[in-house]
């Protein structure tokens, strides 16, 4: 019988997921996360066919990636995933691990399931959902802040393509981080790797929509980017660089 508090699979890495490095990018990361949440709701018996009966969805709020080692092309990963439920926010903190049990990289997302008829958040879980997590704690919570450049330059138009987005048609959540990848300099890409990254989602972007892509320095080792479309931002994000592997506590 599945738990409610705790899902584990293994999957390895492709290396159409990977970099000129062989490494496995943000996105991919994101993409693997995205997998593993999305099974241990369909072990639960909470497929996105049986949510979508009950007018229900989960949007995804905001997410903070923290790497600790690159991950290299081939490996198989293991990857457990923990959820919880703080008031209408539902966390689900994953941790990927490489092979011989050395935490690769972790990651805090905040959900929120919303009524699809009025797009309101619900507050409580539909008792007919088997998807109850309120009296579970969060296992681990990552920095969700990041600095911003004072003035952020305008990077031009980015569109919704067909490619980045999904089902819903809308860009899918993970697309953000490769778009975000490919505005970063060639050369931290090269000779660094992303220690960190923090997505935030303020407002769905419309299959075949463009929006305008702001972004900047944040600091010596960080880029802040944001999308604004209509007046208003629809994501921000923080991507971090570091040198090489930087060795750090378990959580």
């Amino acid at each position: 019988m599945t738990q409610a508090n705790h899902f584990q699979m293994t999957g390895r890495v492709s290396e159409c997921e990977c970099d000129l490095r062989r490494r496995l990018t943000p996105g991919g990361m994101l993409r693997m996360i995205q997998d593993i949440s999305t099974q241990h709701s369909d072990a639960l018996g909470a497929p996105e066919e049986v949510l979508r009966q009950h007018h229900a969805a989960f949007l995804l709020a905001k997410i903070s990636l923290l790497v600790q080692t690159p991950i290299p092309a081939g490996v198989t990963l293991t990857l457990d995933t923990y959820p919880a439920q703080v008031r209408a926010a539902f966390h689900r903190y994953t941790t990927l691990r490489l092979p011989d049990g050395t935490l690769a990289a972790g990651a805090d997302a905040r959900w929120v399931l919303v009524d699809t008829d009025t797009m309101r958040i619900l507050r409580r879980v539909p008792p007919e959902l088997p998807i109850h997590y309120e009296h579970l704690k969060a296992a681990a919570q990552l920095d969700l802040g990041f600095p911003k450049p004072d003035a952020p330059a305008d990077l031009g138009e980015e569109r919704a393509g067909y490619s980045r987005c999904d089902q819903n048609r809308h860009l899918n959540n993970t697309r953000y981080a490769d778009l975000v990848c490919d505005r970063l300099p060639l050369s931290r890409l090269e000779d660094d790797f992303v220690r960190r990254m923090v997505l935030l989602y303020h407002r769905e972007v419309p299959l075949g929509e463009c929006f305008a892509l702001l972004g900047g320095q944040a600091d010596p080792d960080g880029y802040y980017f944001a999308g604004r479309r209509e007046g208003c931002d629809c994501f921000e994000a923080y991507v971090s660089f570091a040198p090489q592997e930087v060795p750090q506590p378990d959580l």
